[in-house]
């Protein structure tokens, strides 16, 4: 995303709206291409309390901090050196054989 937004736009002097600049820059800079900042401001406070409220940053996991500990320490011990789409499978049917014998 950062790479993408970047990336200037080719000048097309036919088009509608910015050219000739980034996407970044048609956002930070609307004046500099005739467009106007219409962003309104948000208060985050209600969103970090609602999401606090709910869990925290745990709200995001799909398993416990215990489980996802020792899922990785299982999967450090199996000595993968590079998981694939050829090998995931097998990692996966070794995962579960160590985590659940």
């Amino acid at each position: 995303m950062e790479f993408r937004n970047g990336v200037r736009m080719r000048k097309d002097k036919h088009k509608a709206g910015p050219s000739g600049m980034s996407r970044n820059e048609a956002f930070s800079l609307p004046e500099g291409w005739g467009g106007s900042d219409f962003l309104l401001p948000i208060d985050v406070g209600p969103i970090e309390e609602l999401k606090k409220a709910m869990g925290g940053d745990s709200i995001l996991n799909f398993v416990s901090a215990e489980f996802g500990a020792r899922a990785l320490a299982t999967y450090d011990g199996l000595g993968i050196t590079q998981l694939t789409m050829q090998n995931v499978w097998t990692v996966f049917q070794d995962l579960f054989n160590e985590l659940y014998p």
